[in-house]
């Protein structure tokens, strides 16, 4: 009796879910679609393709590796997935890719609703993938667990369209292409969260937007991600030029407050006294980004494994998300010593505490990060201070904590019942 966890992704929060539900020993298997898997024939023919072309893929399918759970417990099924990957490659606005990653979710969602079987004991899945599996699920009397890593997608909407309203060279065609078919993909959402069984939020913030969008208060659950293991000893941070040496991590995009660091940087001068170095994809539209601020560098996106020390070489991670299910730079930076400076709407906030591990901002204000920034500027012993508590949060919470309260949880609920020794 056991559970199929499933997703089109191998983030590590859905790694570690499946592997609370491994070391449980109750996974069937782990269903997901392109993974590094350099033995199989894609993944063969990719690399024949890029080196034709000039490229490297190397890079990209390493962020793509399953390094929680044995191979043997991971079925990969890459065709929708090695579309849309081949699609986003040469389209340049964005439209195709997401036609096609709809299609393609959809489509692994079916595929991963076939294939089960009463000898299950249930499903686990995540938000927008699980609709059909969550059906099949209730006809052959299996439990269905959702996990919901993003606030609910109504606030979510509603607060991004408040932020262009206000701001409208912030509009793109992107953003117009996916309004016309948000009602339809937010249906789809609420039919999962009231299909399920039991809804896992990594946060208050997270779980609340569920609470005020109807959501059963019995199913909820609250269960936070954990951090990585802590540094050792952190690097010494700060700039050869003496500067202050701030990172960002992750999409560079209106959700996460962009808009209003490049303000803050264009209003206060912040260049002159600080760099931010900011590793992720870029989604601000041109107009807004230039002319690029003094001091803010666009690094790109770069694999976990070089992220991390990049980390550990800055003063603090600047992250002052408008609107976050967890964020788990947050905790990837605590882990390398390095205070946070981020706002109340950042799930993670439920483990910052203002002085000692980082710095909270009022969401969407661009004089308070300037604020923020500017007491770092002025306070670097106190802010270097921080680097010890920071480690300390990491390691109070790691990823075997959440792990253990997952598998309670799934526990408690009854998804591994009937026991083991049945």
């Amino acid at each position: 009796m056991s559970l199929v966890v499933f997703h089109p992704s191998v983030a590590p929060f859905v790694q570690q879910a499946a592997r609370a539900v491994h070391e449980a020993g109750r996974l069937d298997h782990f269903a997901t679609t392109v993974c590094d898997e350099p033995d199989r024939w894609y993944r063969r023919g990719a690399d024949a393709l890029a080196r034709l072309a000039g490229k490297d893929l190397a890079a990209q399918f390493r962020r793509r590796a399953v390094t929680e759970l044995p191979a043997g417990k991971v079925r990969s099924d890459p065709w929708g997935e090695l579309l849309r990957l081949a699609v986003g490659a040469v389209d340049r606005g964005g439209r195709a890719t997401d036609l096609v990653w709809e299609w393609s979710e959809l489509g692994f969602d079916r595929r991963v609703s076939r294939r089960l079987d009463r000898g299950l004991t249930g499903v686990y899945g995540f938000e927008h993938s699980s609709l059909f599996t969550f059906r099949r699920a209730r006809e052959l009397g299996l439990k269905s667990a959702y996990d919901v890593p993003a606030p609910e997608s109504a606030f979510v909407h509603d607060l991004l369209a408040r932020e262009t309203a206000m701001f409208p060279e912030l509009q793109t065609a992107y953003q117009r292409h996916t309004a016309v078919r948000e009602a339809r993909r937010l249906e789809r959402r609420r039919e999962e969260l009231r299909t399920a069984d039991l809804v896992i939020a990594a946060s208050r913030f997270t779980r609340d937007s569920y609470l005020r969008a109807g959501l059963d208060p019995a199913k909820a659950r609250i269960v936070p991600y954990g951090a990585p293991p802590p540094a050792d000893a952190a690097p010494t941070a700060g700039t050869s030029d003496g500067k202050l040496n701030l990172i960002w991590a992750g999409t560079f995009s209106i959700r996460k407050g962009a808009h209003y660091v490049v303000e803050a940087w264009r209003r206060s001068g912040l260049g002159r006294h600080a760099t931010l170095r900011v590793f992720g994809a870029v989604t601000l539209p041109e107009r807004v980004l230039r002319p690029l601020p003094e001091g803010i560098e666009l690094r790109g996106s770069i694999p976990r494994a070089e992220l991390m020390p990049e980390y550990g070489r800055a003063d603090a991670l600047l992250f002052p998300t408008l609107c976050d299910g967890f964020g788990m730079v947050v905790t990837e930076a605590w882990s390398q010593g390095v205070p946070v400076i981020t706002t109340d709407r950042a799930g993670a906030a439920d483990l910052l505490r203002a002085g000692e591990n980082g710095l909270v901002v009022p969401a969407g204000d661009s004089a308070a990060i300037a604020a923020a920034v500017g007491w770092c500027v002025e306070h670097r012993r106190e802010l270097a201070a921080m680097r010890f508590a920071a480690r300390r949060t990491a390691a109070g919470w790691q990823w075997q904590d959440y792990r253990q309260a997952l598998a309670g949880v799934l526990r408690e609920a009854g998804f591994f019942n009937p026991p083991l020794s049945s």
